[in-house]
């Protein structure tokens, strides 16, 4: 059993040692270079939003995503995932409240990374 609620759990445990094939160093590595990159590539994504560039925000949105469903963040994945469709479509309705919950997720996420024992 694993501690903690779940409900709040910003990794898949499981699915991220499936997917890293259950190599906890690599896992570490990954979340010690996502740890480091991540607050330039929220500010870079942030700029995109606020300067109403869609492509550059879908590319942006895209890249994090990917690496954040590989890291198994699906909440924090799915939240980046609504900011590359804003993009995609130009459409910046509601981007702060997007922007906020990218943070959120993220936030979660990388609590949880620094506090990872492995």
């Amino acid at each position: 059993m694993m501690p903690g609620n779940p409900e709040n759990d910003a990794v898949d445990m499981e699915e991220l040692k499936e997917i890293m094939d259950g190599d906890m160093e690599l896992i570490q590595d990954c979340f010690a270079d996502f740890v480091q990159s991540y607050p330039k590539d929220f500010d870079d994504i942030r700029n995109a939003a606020v300067k109403k560039d869609g492509p550059k925000l879908d590319a942006l949105a895209h890249k994090l995503k990917g690496t954040l469903r590989y890291l198994a963040a699906e909440k924090a994945a799915n939240a980046a995932y609504s900011l590359e469709l804003s993009g995609k479509s130009n459409d910046m309705k509601g981007i702060e409240e997007k922007l906020e919950t990218l943070a959120h997720e993220c936030g979660k996420l990388l609590e949880f990374m620094r506090n990872f024992k492995g």
